[in-house]
């Protein structure tokens, strides 16, 4: 599924990059571009889109990496979960290993009885 995510995905960018062609051919007009701090330039269409369409593609790119990393983690603490379950007995049984243990009081020692006057 994530395969055939992924070939859909890239197809639309490359439908989106061959119309930025067809678009700069057709119209090869300047477009005017307010760029904060840096001021105003004009720019030919097809390299306004493209720039867009790259900067949309970093973007994604990053989320879908920070993305990738947040579910590697959650799946590797998963997995340490899962083999210290392995290692110790369910919540339930632990409860009744440690009512079977026998209770044994420690025996006391010859100075202590020496120290105790009977």
């Amino acid at each position: 599924m994530l395969l055939i995510r992924r070939i859909f995905t890239g197809l639309v960018a490359l439908a989106g990059l061959i119309y930025a062609i067809f678009f700069s051919v057709r119209n090869m007009e300047a477009l005017p571009i307010n760029l904060p701090f840096f001021g105003d330039y004009r720019v030919p269409g097809f390299v306004a889109y493209l720039g867009a369409f790259i900067l949309g593609a970093l973007i994604v790119t990053v989320m879908s990496t920070l993305e990738h990393i947040r579910k590697s983690m959650q799946l590797r603490k998963l997995r340490k979960d899962l083999n210290g379950s392995r290692r110790q007995p369910h919540k339930r049984v632990r409860r009744f290993l440690k009512e079977d243990e026998p209770v044994t009081q420690p025996e006391p020692s010859i100075q202590s009885l020496d120290s105790k006057d009977f």
